[in-house]
């Protein structure tokens, strides 16, 4: 006879023990990856999801505990009583009810982790001693307390490092993470730990009173195969039920992301936003589009829907064929009704959206309110048309002004045995310089004059000088006292600092051999033999119209002439002309042309003059340009 005392000696299958730790794991990791569901869902979905998840995790801690006493073996056999069995499951599932509804809350406090632990560690304590009390076998199970207390406190502590993992991880975007992954290998040998410990807390003694076999069932190795095998069903579809929910519940949010974008964008948008139909009734439009047509907002003008935009049926016709046959239009200018009748012009872009089974056509499109930019180019039209017109007046005004100077210009002449060659060319239509050449029974008058600047003003004056040069010439005043005549005139009726002139004039008795002559702030002229370098005669004054005592008693000066001799006066439009590499011609370089042309007869004199200096200059004529050119016999 067996003795009471001796204690039944146990063994485990390890591939058994394996299975069960693998299970846990995987417990662990559905646990985790519902724990996401249940607090991303809403409504009945939560509690869809919290149903159905408490019964996946559940069952396969259930599953573990189960496989991990299936792997133990005593020397006896053992069967299990059913109704205890479905009560451990049923202890699992509302253990892991509590567990995924504390950690899918929104917030999780120090209080509701641990007292969440604490009622999942004893779920799961009572899931391993509920199924340890199904047991039946003749013997009895007696308990270490010391390792009982040790197996539910690490079935709370476990429970509170898996709350807080699975808090922490509920929200992770990918739906296999390598957190989650470790989180799950960690919990699961955790639960496996806690398992084990219990188990080790039990041990067993033969007993002479045969256990009740009433509701007992016993667990075949197919039996164990099946348990494994649906447990990993149970899981795998609970993972994948979650993955696949995950998706679509990412490509939700995301479509209800593009949509609050896009209704952003409509109802934020500067440019004029709307959906109608082809015929111009308002389906939708945003506030922008509203103001654009003298609405508040957009809810005034869809309670006004009926509201014509067009102002003639005409325009509503036209456009409708131009968008049926072009399908898009882009930057389309068209005038529109405002609510209070008013012409309102608009940059429009539009499609075209055929509607398909009976669906009315729409029109879909932005447009942005150019009336200000329409305005403002019809009143650039009407200015740009005066400033035509003005710029007309003015160019017939010049055309003419410039046929009066050039009608003052002198012309070539033979005065006894002299002959004169000139040339005038104002840089502008109408310039500053200006010729003259007096014949007189007695004697012939020559002078250049150089106004300050260019232009209209500048001809003004010049003109207002040549007339009264003319006029003291007439009076056969002599040159000194006629340089203070101009030089007074000026300063009198025309006193600006704006405006100053320069001149040069030379008299030549007939049948006389010398040359009076007078300079004012002037290039010098030049005295010339064929051949040989010109001889300079440097003005005597400052320029005139600036200062009363510019001309001084020694005014004009006496200048000996020979037959062959040529006077060359000339404005500084000529001497001031610079090359490709800013060099200016200078007194020097021009005098070096008079030398160089001088053999030449007079004309062609003159007209290589004008010639060599435009050769030499580097683009246009920058400053008016007048010549003398005056060969004696």
């Amino acid at each position: 006879m067996t003795s009471a005392n001796v204690t039944m000696t146990g063994s485990y299958d390890y591939a058994l023990v394996a299975v069960s730790v693998l299970i846990a794991m995987f417990a662990s990791y559905a646990a985790l990856d519902l724990a996401g569901r249940v607090t991303v869902a809403s409504g009945w979905a939560r509690s869809a999801w919290l149903t159905g998840g408490s019964a996946a995790m559940g069952f396969g801690i259930w599953s573990m505990h189960y496989l991990g006493m299936l792997a133990f073996s005593l020397p006896v056999p053992v069967g299990y009583d059913w109704p205890t069995v479905l009560l451990s499951l049923l202890a699992s599932i509302c253990a892991s009810a509590v567990a995924l509804y504390v950690v899918s809350r929104k917030k999780m406090g120090p209080l509701q982790a641990l007292a969440g632990s604490v009622i999942l560690g004893l779920g799961i304590a009572a899931i391993h001693y509920i199924g340890m009390a199904a047991m039946r076998l003749a013997a009895i199970c007696r308990f270490n307390p010391l390792l009982v207390t040790l197996s539910v406190l690490l079935a709370i502590v476990f429970s509170l490092a898996a709350l807080w993992l699975a808090f922490h991880l509920r929200n992770e975007t990918e739906g296999t993470g390598w957190r989650k992954i470790g989180s799950a290998l960690v919990m699961g040998a955790a639960i496996a730990a806690m398992h084990y410990t219990g188990m080790a807390s039990a041990s067993f003694v033969p007993s002479s009173v045969p256990p009740d076999l009433s509701h007992a069932v016993t667990i075949s190795v197919l039996g164990i195969a099946g348990i494994a095998t649906v447990t990993f069903i149970v899981l795998s579809l609970a993972v994948v039920t979650s993955l696949v929910d995950r998706r679509f519940y990412a490509q939700a949010l995301e479509l209800e992301s593009s949509e609050q974008r896009y209704r952003l964008l409509f109802e934020r948008s500067l440019a004029g936003v709307h959906r109608t139909v082809l015929g111009g009734h308002i389906l939708d439009c945003n506030d922008a589009y509203s103001r654009i047509f003298g609405y508040n907002s957009r809810e005034e003008q869809l309670s006004h829907r009926e509201h014509d935009i067009y102002l003639s049926s005409v325009d509503r016709e036209a456009f409708a064929a131009t968008l049926k046959a072009q399908r898009t239009l882009t930057n389309f200018e068209r005038c529109l009704r405002r609510k209070d009748n008013s012409p309102v012009w608009v940059l429009e872009n539009a499609t075209f959206l055929e509607g398909n089974d009976g669906a009315p056509s729409v029109v879909e499109g932005t447009l942005i309110d150019i009336t200000a930019r329409k305005r403002a180019e019809t009143e650039l039209r009407q200015a740009n048309g005066l400033l035509e017109t003005r710029q007309r007046e003015i160019e017939e005004d010049l055309l003419l002004a410039a046929r009066v100077q050039q009608s003052l210009a002198p012309s070539s002449l033979t005065w006894g045995g002299v002959s004169v060659e000139t040339f005038y060319q104002p840089v502008r239509t109408i310039g500053g310089d200006f010729g003259l050449v007096a014949p007189r029974a007695d004697c012939l008058s020559l002078l250049v004059c150089d106004v300050s600047g260019h232009g209209i003003g500048s001809a003004l004056v010049a003109n207002r000088i040549y007339t009264e040069t003319m006029a003291q010439i007439e009076l056969g005043v002599g040159l000194g006292s006629m340089m203070r005549h101009l030089n007074r005139f000026v300063i009198r009726n025309l006193g600006s600092s704006d405006f100053y002139f320069t001149l040069v004039a030379a008299r030549l008795n007939r049948g006389g051999h010398s040359l009076e002559f007078a300079g004012a702030g002037h290039p010098p002229a030049m005295i010339v033999q064929p051949g040989e370098t010109p001889r300079l005669l440097e003005s005597q004054s400052a320029v005139l119209g600036l200062l009363a005592d510019a001309v001084d008693g020694e005014a004009t000066i006496e200048v000996p002439i020979e037959a062959g001799d040529r006077v060359v006066i000339y404005t500084d439009g000529f001497t001031e002309s610079f090359n490709s590499q800013e060099e200016m011609l200078g007194v020097d370089g021009f005098s070096k042309i008079v030398r160089e042309t001088s053999t030449l007869s007079l004309p062609n004199m003159k007209q290589e003059l004008i010639d060599r200096v435009a050769a030499w200059r580097s683009g246009p004529a920058a400053d008016d340009m007048s010549l003398v050119v005056v060969g004696i016999s």
